[in-house]
């Protein structure tokens, strides 16, 4: 497997960066140079036009030129000092430094069936340990696919996380092209409204008779300079400036396109550049081909329109030179023109810009579960199976370094309902969210931290952190009942649920604690569920005998060696015999 050296590519892209600044160094000269000679150039045409005339057009021909290179060489530098930062922060959570990146706490929901319960989302979850999205479209996508996967297609995104996993350079540019858009979400919300404004733009018969104007005035400057003659000067002016007025008609309109246009122009860009990424590379698995095919509507490229987009806003943004702006329009109608082509292009694309932008998200959301990946050797690609099990061998939580990590095995193959017992402190809620963690994991196609991960991609159910309500009047107990609620619905229903429950029934007292546990796990093992019971209630594990070869009984013991309490944190067969709170509270000095 393929695992990234981030120090030699970050070193990489720091010479390219050395490179691009004395490039840049060199651009600012010339660029200052032609300026000069540009101005000298001016200045000898109106005391000589011929041949001082098409020395300044040239001139300014290729101080253009220059500015373009320089532009695209200030554009590079950005791009490849996202480069450096990305690989630089890779070290860092190598090294278990915090994430920087952003944890999903907008994605969080208290009543979804597990995400609040494991950590999916929030400081320190397992959506900032995956998150290696830029865009908005790339944290909907993941957040998505760790909270509503698609049962159907597991396998192909299993070949496409894999395929990317070995494709660093791809995910990282796709990741820094993102990087650049540093406004994104507000910029995003200007060119949502723009895709569904109504305001009309230049009809297409008038715009035909325009193209008159600019047609005339410079077949006439045309023959001013093949001539001399001061009548064609004259008749040039007066249409430079005709054409300035019909410009400034449509200044209303152009000024709304401009409003909108310096804010998305950026992201523009960036959006083309993530869609050509995604266009070029030559994928092998299914689900990736699919998405470069959907990038192409009626023979054009998403990433060609969405350039092509960027470039007209860019010509737009130039009326805010006045000189240039004169120049342009006095000669050409320019921003007229430019204005009946954004109006054409929306016409034909519109419709088509959002669905583009989501298969950026589904190609960011399937990179950073790759980069998981890539990230993690010991990882494995989990199996699905066809009938409702889990089995599972050396299963550590994938968020604990692998130094401190302690993984063990248990299996839902046999017996499906697990009822595990254990003392304060050793380890039963942090097993059942490795086993919910993994379980999620596995059904959006990324690699399990196991040896060996066999599954069927249950719907998952789990109690472990209830919270109560206030706007619905709500208490905690009440709270978790109606969750208790929703697992029993969703079986009854005939849907294949794994259950995963931590010491229900909190806020109730011994005997009915006792008595409801007993009752929820007979009901839940004649509706055939499958999954894992915590408690502390060593007799609720008397259960298994009254139904052998369908729930087993697990726990997590620990030692008292002197005056200190020893976990191992291993999952052992049978009852935990061993309670630890009443040793801890002498140990604190609480009880005597």
């Amino acid at each position: 497997m393929f695992i990234p050296d981030y120090e030699i590519i970050a070193a990489g892209y720091k010479q390219q960066l050395v490179k691009l600044n004395a490039r840049l160094n060199q651009l600012s000269i010339l660029r200052l140079i032609l300026f000069v000679l540009l101005i000298v150039a001016a200045y000898k045409t109106f005391q000589q036009p011929t041949p001082w005339g098409y020395i300044t057009l040239g001139v300014l021909a290729l101080f253009v030129i220059a500015v373009r290179w320089y532009d695209s060489a200030k554009s590079k530098k950005l791009f490849v000092k996202e480069l450096v930062g990305i690989n630089e922060n890779e070290i860092k959570l190598l090294q278990e430094q915090p994430s920087m990146y952003d944890g999903g706490s907008k994605y969080n929901n208290t009543r979804h069936s597990y995400a609040y319960d494991l950590d999916i989302f929030g400081e320190g979850s397992l959506y900032q340990w995956l998150n290696r999205c830029s865009t908005s479209f790339g944290q909907d996508a993941l957040a998505a696919m760790l909270t509503e996967p698609a049962t159907d297609d597991i396998k192909s995104r299993q070949q496409a996380i894999q395929e990317l996993e070995t494709e660093v350079t791809y995910r990282q540019q796709l990741q820094a092209h993102g990087r650049l858009m540093d406004k994104e979400p507000e910029d995003l919300q200007k060119l949502k409204w723009w895709l569904t404004d109504k305001k009309k733009f230049i009809q297409t018969n008038l715009y035909r008779l325009l193209f008159v104007l600019p047609t005339a005035t410079l077949i006439i400057l045309v023959l001013y300079f093949a001539t001399q003659n001061e009548q064609y000067l004259t008749i040039f002016g007066g249409l430079f400036t005709l054409n300035l007025i019909v410009s400034f008609s449509f200044g209303r309109i152009i000024a709304s396109q401009l409003s909108m246009s310096t804010s998305v122009n950026k992201i523009l860009t960036q959006y083309a550049q993530q869609l050509r990424l995604i266009e070029n590379a030559k994928f092998e698995s299914a689900q990736l081909q699919l998405l470069q095919k959907q990038l192409s509507t009626s023979g054009v490229k998403a990433s060609a329109a969405i350039g092509r987009l960027a470039a007209l806003f860019n010509y737009l943004e130039t009326v805010v030179n006045l000189l240039v702006s004169i120049l342009l329009n006095g000669l050409f109608l320019f921003h007229v023109h430019i204005l009946y082509r954004i109006g054409k292009w929306k016409k034909q694309h519109a419709t088509s810009v959002l669905p583009w932008l989501e298969i950026i998200g589904t190609a960011e959301a399937l990179n950073s579960l790759a980069n998981m990946g890539a990230n993690n050797a010991g990882f494995c690609v989990p199996e699905i199976h066809n009938q409702p099990l889990v089995v599972a061998e050396e299963m550590g939580h994938p968020l604990i370094s692998p130094q401190k990590r302690i993984c063990n095995s248990i299996s839902f193959q046999q017996e499906k309902f697990v009822i595990l017992t254990g003392s304060n402190m050793s380890g039963k809620s942090t097993f059942l969210r490795t086993l919910g963690v993994n379980l999620v994991l596995a059904k959006t196609g990324a690699r399990v931290c196991a040896q060996q991960f066999v599954f069927y991609p249950f719907n998952i159910a789990v109690s472990m952190r209830i919270t109560d309500s206030l706007q619905e009047n709500e208490s905690f107990f009440y709270a978790e009942l109606k969750r208790l609620h929703e697992i029993i619905e969703s079986l009854q229903k005939g849907k294949s649920v794994f259950v995963i429950l931590d010491e229900i029934l909190r806020g109730t007292n011994s005997n009915d604690k006792h008595n409801g546990t007993i009752g929820l796990i007979q009901k839940l093992i004649r509706l055939n569920a499958t999954g894992i019971i915590a408690t502390h209630d060593v007799t609720v594990a008397q259960l298994t005998a009254q139904y052998p070869g369908i729930t087993a009984s697990k726990c997590f013991e620990s030692e008292i060696a002197g005056d200190e309490l020893i976990f191992d944190y291993k999952l052992k067969p049978g009852v935990c015999e061993k309670l630890s709170a009443s040793f801890l509270m002498k140990k604190m000095g609480i009880i005597e």
